[in-house]
């Protein structure tokens, strides 16, 4: 037997001492519906208030002038409120998972990684989001004004919704997508398949949340649910690459903040984009 090294006899320990047993990951094949449930639930709770509201106040139109003729539905902060609850939702049921198997979220998903990937997200981010502009404006007119109408309830009119659209797209999403599916679900797969698999499973599910597909049956809605294909596996890339979510972040952030500067500053210099 070996004097020296990992094969040596342990000291004073005659008997074979087992290996510690390796520590199992912080996240687990179920967080990934429960994560999904408890945000759903609460996403919808938030819907079921804002109808509650709606119905209080629609006689004197207090909220935003639009309820008697669209429905709590169509309203922009109906909307945002629900879209706004279910990343906080995300984002508090995976840190309570975490606290209660000793974890801390930043220290797990956040934690500082390689910054040649964090330095190349953001211009990463700003490049794709303009050459997806780019491709989208030489789309048919008609097929425009589909996708137009399609997202016309989360255009922004006044100063308070920009300032909700701008938190939500730039700060909520991105936090709460990239900790599901970078964070959880590649993870999750990473661990049962091959990595390129993993992203590429990964992507599609993310592209298919989204519902261009649904919302959009088409051409139009291809080239979107196409586009956030590509996305997802960017941001897969760039979260092997740095070996946190910080990276993915920093890249769907500067992405989503690219579509979204247009539609603000249009409405701040009284520009239609």
């Amino acid at each position: 037997m070996a004097v020296w090294g990992p094969d040596a006899e342990p000291r004073g320990h005659p008997e074979f001492i087992e290996p510690a047993p390796a520590p199992r990951p912080p996240e687990r094949w179920w967080d990934l519906v429960v994560v999904l449930a408890v945000a759903l639930a609460l996403s919808f709770l938030a819907g079921a208030i804002a109808f509650a509201v709606e119905a209080a106040v629609a006689d004197e139109d207090l909220l935003t002038g639009r309820f008697p003729s669209g429905g709590a539905a169509q309203s922009p902060y109906f909307l945002f409120g629900a879209m706004g609850a279910l990343y906080l939702a995300t984002l508090g049921a995976v840190a309570l998972l975490l606290f209660f198997r000793g974890h801390r979220l930043g220290t797990v998903f956040f934690a500082r990684g390689a910054r040649l990937a964090a330095w190349g997200a953001v211009p990463t981010g700003i490049v794709l989001a303009i050459a997806v502009m780019v491709l989208l404006s030489f789309l048919p007119p008609a097929m425009q004004e589909e996708l137009i109408e399609q997202n016309a309830a989360l255009e922004p009119s006044t100063l308070g919704e920009a300032l909700a659209v701008f938190v939500i797209a730039v700060l909520l999403a991105p936090l709460a997508e990239e900790l599901y599916f970078r964070g959880i679900m590649l993870r999750v797969f990473a661990r049962a398949m091959p990595f390129a698999a993993a992203a590429t499973v990964t992507a599609a599910l993310f592209s298919l949340v989204h519902g261009h597909l649904f919302l959009s049956p088409g051409l139009g809605g291809w080239i979107l649910s196409g586009v956030i294909f590509v996305l997802g596996a960017l941001l897969a890339l760039f979260a092997r690459m740095g070996r946190s979510l910080r990276a993915p972040f920093l890249l769907h952030a500067s992405y989503n903040a690219t579509l979204v500067v247009p539609s603000v500053a249009g409405l701040l210099t009284g520009v239609q984009t």
